[in-house]
């Protein structure tokens, strides 16, 4: 069964004030977020292009964008976030002046309200970021409207089963226990969800892969403490407010989770699944190469 792709529990404000407050800690809890950025940045080896402009949207503290530099030395960069502090701590991190100038700056703005002309990139990119967007449909809407004729849209999301674990430890929860509600944790998207709204966008040889990611952990505040650390807060989640869970809630929360998820070791595991996307603009004349086999969208 394929999920909506639209995630009404997202608030803006709230993204952009948990992001913002992350900017500071958000480099050293994002070890996955890098190799996920690694292995989508490794998808264009396998692509003909050579693009002028670029866009990296939710470039957040520009790991993306610096692989993206270094990979087209010769293209204008833009890097692209809704949190000021993020775009900031990008330029401090490029060790630029302010204001940018030359190849490469960064501006602050909605991946769902691009601030950008009709074909204005040659390559649009997103990391991570499109979760974090009320309704990625628009988003995906617009890295194609701002993609040039030849382009390339490239982006990774986190999949269905991502934090499958704490999801189900939730719900266990709430079902044993008439008055605790159940917590949100984010209605990621599954490859069929994604598939359907490409496929509704002006686009060529949609291609769809993932990769799956056990990563473990001491204990649940361990968990939760690496989350608010990226920024994935539950102030980011309408209708939530104060810390991602109360400690009342942690308590319970590690034992039920402990009971069906602990390792041998010990350590309990927390599941993420990464889903990478590509598209090429209508009629370009580019083709995919290599063992990256498009997925056929019905």
């Amino acid at each position: 069964m394929s999920h909506d792709l639209k995630t009404s529990h997202i608030h803006r404000p709230h993204v952009k004030r948990a992001f913002s407050g992350a900017a500071e800690t958000y480099d050293h809890h994002a070890v996955l977020q890098r190799e996920i950025g690694d292995r989508l940045i490794a998808h264009l080896d396998f692509t003909k292009i050579t693009p002028k402009r670029i866009l990296d949207i939710g470039c957040g503290t520009g790991y993306v964008t610096r692989l993206l530099t270094q990979k087209f030395k010769k293209s204008h960069v833009t890097g692209l976030d809704l949190s000021e502090p993020m775009v900031q701590h990008t330029r401090k991190h490029h060790g630029l002046r302010l204001p940018w100038h030359g190849k490469r700056h960064h501006c602050i703005a909605d991946g769902c309200a691009l601030p950008f002309a009709d074909a204005s990139f040659d390559l649009v990119t997103s990391n991570l970021a499109m979760q974090w967007v009320a309704n990625p449909a628009d988003m995906l809407a617009e890295m194609r409207r701002i993609l040039a004729p030849g382009g390339l849209m490239l982006f990774a999301t986190f999949g269905r089963r991502t934090l499958v674990e704490l999801r189900q430890s939730m719900a266990e929860l709430a079902a044993n226990n008439e008055n605790r509600k159940a917590g949100h944790v984010l209605p990621f998207p599954d490859v069929m969800s994604l598939g359907d709204e490409l496929n509704q966008l002006p686009i060529d040889l949609p291609v769809i892969d993932s990769d799956l990611f056990t990563l473990t952990y001491p204990n649940v505040m361990s968990l939760v403490r690496e989350l608010k650390g990226l920024g994935a807060s539950s102030s980011a989640i309408s209708g939530r407010s104060g810390g991602l869970y109360g400690r009342r809630l942690l308590k319970e929360l590690d034992a039920t989770y402990a009971e069906k998820h602990r390792m041998p070791d010990g350590q309990i595991r927390a599941t993420f699944e990464a889903l990478y996307a590509q598209a090429w603009y209508k009629d370009s004349p580019y083709q995919p190469k290599g063992n990256i086999i498009p997925i056929e969208l019905q």
